[in-house]
């Protein structure tokens, strides 16, 4: 895939997972809650994590793939539509 390639699908992989998980704004503020309750004992109340955190680590956990497997076109794919979303939310 090359970079347009790669961006396309990203946009393509967005639009499709709205219509699954609602908008970015609040899955992500869904997924931050549940963080928080995970991790409350470690992180305690003056730490929580945002809508903005989440979005840092899924590409985080795209880019700890990536290492692995840097070929593996869903995780660059992932990595950039993660990316977007956070632009739009942050």
């Amino acid at each position: 895939m090359n970079r347009y390639q790669v961006l396309a699908a990203a946009e393509a992989t967005v639009k499709d997972r709205e219509g699954d998980y609602g908008s970015p704004q609040q899955n992500f503020e869904r997924i931050a809650a549940l963080w928080n309750v995970i991790l409350a004992v470690k992180l305690g109340k003056e730490h929580e994590i945002s809508a903005a955190d989440v979005g840092m680590m899924m590409i985080g956990i795209k880019l700890a793939r990536l290492i692995e497997t840097p070929d593996h076109q869903d995780s660059a794919v992932d990595a950039a539509g993660y990316a977007a979303l956070l632009a739009e939310i942050a």
